[in-house]
């Protein structure tokens, strides 16, 4: 295995800029998620890592090469694909081994290699099959397969799971997990689907347009986001973002003026400083705010607002509940026996130590 840097790289295709200018380092181990929304420039990245594509300008180093303008075989990664592209006139046997063969593996090799590979993933009783009497779960277990069996220097997955239903996912996420566990394997990994890149990664890189906008570990990215974007991107309930205004911060006491309950204007007190907030006073900030950080408190107090219940959503494990806070949808995920019911009012309480703030123009995360 070996480490990845990409430094400053670029993807122009004509007079357009596609990739802006990309600055990523994972260790030897790590486990790299580019997540993002469609047409960010996360699968254009990773075809420029596989050399499937061309680099603009920039450097892709493994380890202490690079690679820039390395054919793909010469550079020792392995790939599994969205489509899984199996050969269907192949067993899997023959599939798992295809690369083997076309480098010269001796067969005794390369049927202890299948062998190995095939009772990790569970799929000894489908090596004499075709791809055709598998189902989807078993046609991608047989595409990694194929890239275990080369014990190449890093994997590249792109959107593996994409055309799995909802429960195979779930338990292909677990396998893949279980995988890094135990090959302590460096892979980089392409998914628009958030819960995968909180449950996968030891690094996230956020992107959007083509840029970077957050790299860290999952709990970075999801308790520290670098802006909005981030914030509300990462997250299932996403973070709350609404307007609040600072009416004071020193270094012991700070208030949030927010619209609450009928939109009348509230002032939400905590007897703390928040410093980064000094030069705010008087001015309206976006704070956000976690869903499960906001808790019911019957009989008010410090660092709480009066809200009106609009919905309740039970989901078994817990409820949500939804209010309208500065003209905003808010939602708190509540325990499961939260006694609230539509046209309730009660006050609500945010964990101060959890709140974020961002300045409303740039979007930029302030505390």
């Amino acid at each position: 295995m070996a480490s990845l840097t990409l430094n400053n790289v670029k993807k122009r295709f004509g007079q357009i800029e596609v990739l802006k200018g990309i600055d990523i380092a994972i260790d030897d181990g790590d486990f790299l998620v580019l997540v993002g929304p469609s047409g960010c420039g996360k699968s254009t990245l990773l075809n420029m890592i596989a050399g499937l594509d061309s680099i603009s300008d920039g450097d892709v180093m493994i380890g202490d090469n690079m690679i820039n303008t390395l054919h793909p075989a010469d550079r020792d990664i392995a790939m599994v694909f969205q489509s899984y592209a199996l050969y269907p006139n192949m067993t899997v046997a023959q599939n798992i081994s295809f690369g083997l063969e076309m480098r010269h593996v001796p067969k005794p090799e390369r049927e202890r290699l299948i062998g190995d590979v095939s009772a990790m993933l569970q799929i000894e009783h489908l090596l004499k099959r075709k791809p055709g009497q598998l189902s989807g779960g078993q046609r991608q277990r047989v595409a990694m397969g194929r890239a275990l069996v080369r014990d190449p220097k890093i994997f590249l997955f792109d959107e593996p799971l994409s055309n799995l239903d909802a429960k195979l996912r779930v338990d292909m996420r677990t396998e893949i997990k279980r995988l890094h566990q135990r090959l302590n394997a460096t892979i980089v990994y392409v998914t628009h689907d958030q819960i995968e890149a909180m449950t996968l990664a030891t690094k996230i890189a956020v992107m959007k347009d083509g840029e970077v906008q957050q790299l860290g570990s999952p709990a970075e990215v999801y308790d520290n986001p670098a802006n909005t974007f981030v914030a509300t991107f990462m997250g299932s309930p996403s973070m709350n973002l609404f307007d609040a205004k600072v009416e004071a911060s020193d270094s012991s006491k700070t208030q949030l003026e927010i619209h609450g309950h009928e939109g009348e204007a509230q002032v939400v007190s905590y007897n703390r400083g928040f410093s980064e907030l000094a030069s705010y006073v008087g001015k309206t900030v976006s704070l956000g705010v976690r869903p499960e950080d906001i808790s019911d408190q019957k009989q008010g107090g410090e660092g709480t607002l009066l809200c009106k219940v609009d919905v309740t959503e039970p989901t078994g494990a817990d409820t949500y509940v939804i209010t309208l806070l500065s003209g905003k949808e808010v939602v708190a995920r509540m325990p499961a026996n939260a006694n609230l019911k539509p046209g309730d009012i009660t006050h609500f309480a945010f964990n101060p130590e959890k709140l974020v703030l961002f300045d409303r123009e740039t979007g930029m995360r302030i505390r």
